[in-house]
């Protein structure tokens, strides 16, 4: 059986919905589409100094994203996605509230896997598994000039969109039948490189500031337990990840309170309706982390994702 997993960053501070949220594409042994909904709510009320959790915080944020993604399986080897979220954020402090909403930038990817010649069919459960690498390209369709309640261009990390062109790469491998013959492990790592948006808070182009966010490594193990309870087929999973963020940089320079390390417990539930349809409830909790400065982070992350598979 083919697993696929949300794959989440922790922090706040790159604008808009995380893109690394589905990177995955499910393999086929077929031409196929898939067409995938997710919605997730993110919780970013937790203080931290380093690694110090402060109380008291009289500051609230959350994050909503809606995702759309589009897969398309060329064949047993060759896929490509395309993702595209809509972003809404809210921010509290003692003063005002700030809200920004938007459509968010616009990821494409293409993904390759790699199979033994006696491995004929990925879908069956028997096969020992595959691996594989993904190339993509995130590109500036979101929103980026975003103002709050005094007509002010609100921060990066609030707005929709980072107005850059970023780059991401991804290699990852499945074992199934791991330890027991239900049981499957997904590792994977992503990187995400960022470019420089030389002209942040000028909806013209010619001033503003430089600003570029951090780039990211996520390192990640994820276990998959498939039952059958009546006629559907459960896989709950649980997984550790750990993500390594560098410093935001503004105007060439290392950006204060920003970067650091997040040990987090991704986990989910999901539900094979049938042959095409699939639904997923998951969630992330943070476990440690390790940070630059003082930061405000996610306490917790939850969602739902729906698939539906088209054969050609």
């Amino acid at each position: 059986m083919i697993l696929w997993s949300s794959l989440q960053g922790q922090t706040c501070c790159t604008a808009g919905a995380p893109i690394s949220t589905s990177l995955d594409i499910a393999p086929s042994d077929s031409t196929s589409f898939g067409i995938q909904i997710e919605y997730l709510y993110n919780s970013v009320n937790s203080l931290v100094v380093e690694n110090e959790i402060l109380k008291n915080d009289p500051r609230k944020r959350f994050g909503q994203s809606l995702m759309l993604k589009l897969d398309y399986n060329l064949n047993r080897n060759i896929s490509f996605s395309a993702l595209l979220p809509y972003v809404s954020q809210q921010r509290e402090t003692f003063s005002e509230t700030e809200t920004a909403s938007g459509l968010g930038d616009l990821t494409l990817l293409g993904q390759y896997v790699f199979r033994k010649k006696n491995n004929a069919n990925i879908l069956n459960s028997s096969s020992k598994g595959f691996g594989g690498f993904s190339l993509g390209v995130k590109v500036p369709t979101g929103r980026k000039f975003i103002r709050g309640n005094r007509s002010i261009i609100l921060s990066p990390d609030m707005q929709s969109g980072t107005g850059t062109v970023d780059f991401i790469g991804r290699i990852f491998h499945q074992k199934n039948a791991f330890l027991i013959p239900n049981l499957s492990v997904l590792n994977s790592a992503t990187f995400k490189y960022n470019t420089t948006n030389d002209h942040f808070g000028d909806e013209s182009n010619q001033a503003g500031r430089q600003f570029k966010f951090g780039n990211e490594l996520i390192l990640k193990s994820h276990f998959y337990f498939t039952g059958v309870i009546a006629t559907l087929f459960v896989t709950p999973d649980l997984g550790i990840q750990l993500r390594n963020a560098q410093a935001n940089e503004e105007q060439g320079s290392q950006a204060s309170n920003s970067g650091g390390h997040w040990l987090t417990i991704p986990f989910g539930l999901g539900l094979f309706i049938n042959t095409k349809s699939n639904l997923r409830l998951f969630g992330e909790v943070p476990v440690w982390q390790n940070l630059e400065g003082t930061q405000i982070t996610s306490i917790y992350r939850v969602g739902i994702q729906f698939r539906y598979l088209i054969n050609s």
